[in-house]
């Protein structure tokens, strides 16, 4: 009996101590693994160590941790070493929600900023079982302060964007590439009479125009097509049904690799400009007609009737057409203004001039050379022409009464000479002084009358 006893306590022994080698055996396969693990990590640019989740003593660290920390650091608190905290560990620490029901969770991640040199770190904290079985923790941290940076400046520089942006009181919106308004300001959508949030992320060409397709004279679809910024005026009109001048100015937004990925629209309402360009422009003209009219008569100044002669003189050359020039002298004027006084003057001199561009054709052309004389331009007129209707207005002439009053009138008549253009022999100077010779025979032979000279 006493060798079986001693035989049962034996393999006892014998089952314990090779439990005892697997055991030992396991815990050298599990060394391995955190030997391989740890020689990987060796290589991170980043924090790694293994803490005991009840002491926080430091178990196992990179060589990041070495080369920061130096390597008599094991065995020490992380919280000491780490966060230089001598009272406890700091109070964002993971161990608490590492280890669930009994069983490692899920990874805990996080940033955290640390309060003495000011770097930013990325966290992942994970229970993993040791070699000896507990559950550690592992913590690996990754230096994030230059990209905390960007982000901090991203965010200042989109701050600061978002106040340029409500501060443009013009109105102001960016398209994508699709079309479809990614951002507007309140202005914009106040023009469009609509709200922000009615059009962003809609197409313009739907929310606004009720269309399906893009606006034939799109200026976004101009700075998508060309690359470059684009300007032009356009009249609008708004819902309320108020005709708006704006100015509308595009710009192309190009990412890094060249390519459009949206624009810039920035409306301008320009109808106060374009009201004072429609009056300066109204002046403008207004005085360009002062300039080239005769204030009594309303006919053309002696300086435009002189452009007028000189333009179908030199048509009359290029085409080789005829032109004839009837100068027009009212007879004894003087004696008129004399007696009667410069009003019944003035007066005689409207009413015949209107009654000599009544007796003139539409293509014909009349001017006040001075004084009591007048120019007619005959385009496409031969002399035979150009005599009938200067007979014709001698005849009106002499035939009219100008009343002074109820029992008094005036009664004059004029005396007119006339000349053709001769394209091939003569310049302007040299038309008018033919016809100006013509006028002169006709005083000097009675006045009344119509001369006709030749090539004198």
């Amino acid at each position: 009996m006493v060798e079986y006893k001693q035989a049962g306590e034996d393999l006892q022994l014998y089952q314990k101590n090779l439990q005892q080698r697997i055991k030992n055996l396991e815990i050298e396969a599990a060394q391995e693994i955190v030997d391989e693990m740890f020689a990987i990590l060796d290589g991170l640019e980043g924090a790694v160590y293994v803490s005991d989740m009840k002491s926080y003593r430091i178990l196992r660290v990179n060589k990041y941790i070495k080369k920061h920390y130096g390597n008599n650091i094991l065995g020490k608190k992380c919280y000491k070493i780490f966060q230089e905290l001598q009272d406890g560990p700091c109070s964002y620490c993971t161990n608490d929600r590492l280890i669930i029901e009994g069983k490692p969770g899920p990874p805990v991640i996080w940033d955290f900023r640390n309060t003495k040199t000011g770097r930013w770190y990325h966290c992942i904290d994970k229970a993993i079982q040791w070699p000896d079985g507990r559950y550690v923790r592992m913590e690996i941290a990754v230096d994030i302060t230059e990209r905390k940076k960007g982000e901090v400046e991203l965010r200042d520089s989109e701050r600061f964007l978002n106040m340029v942006f409500e501060s443009i009181n013009d109105p102001f919106n960016i398209v994508g590439s699709d079309y479809r308004i990614k951002r507007a300001n309140e202005s914009y959508a106040r023009m469009r009479g609509k709200r922000v949030y009615e059009i962003i992320g809609k197409r313009c060409y739907e929310v606004l125009y009720n269309r399906n397709t893009i606006c034939e004279d799109c200026s976004v679809r101009e700075t998508f097509d060309s690359g470059k910024p684009f300007t032009k005026e356009k009249l609008l009109i708004l819902p309320a049904g108020l005709n708006t001048w704006i100015e509308i100015f595009t710009y192309p937004i190009i990412d890094e690799n060249g390519k459009i990925t949206g624009v810039i629209e920035y409306t301008r309402d320009i109808t106060k400009r374009k009201k004072a360009e429609a009056e300066r422009d109204i002046l403008v003209d207004r005085l360009q007609y002062l300039l080239r009219i005769d204030d009594l008569t309303g006919l053309l100044n002696r300086r435009a009737i002189l452009e007028k002669l000189e333009e179908e003189v030199n048509r009359a050359k290029r085409y080789r057409s005829q032109l004839a020039l009837i100068i027009c002298d009212i007879d004894y004027f003087k004696e008129i203004n004399d007696t009667y006084g410069h009003d019944i003057g003035d007066k005689a001199l409207q009413i015949i001039s209107s009654l000599i561009k009544s007796s003139l054709r539409n293509t014909d052309i009349i001017g006040r050379y001075g004084g009591d004389e007048f120019f007619l331009i005959l385009p496409e007129t031969s002399m035979e022409g150009a005599k009938e209707i200067a007979e014709r207005i001698r005849f009106i002439i002499k035939d009219f009464n100008l009343k002074l009053n109820k029992n008094k009138s005036i009664k004059t008549t004029v005396s007119i000479g006339v000349a053709e253009f001769d394209a091939g022999k003569e310049d302007i100077n040299s038309f008018i002084k033919r016809a100006d010779n013509a006028l002169y025979v006709a005083k000097d032979k009675g006045r009344n009358r119509v001369y006709i000279i030749g090539d004198e």
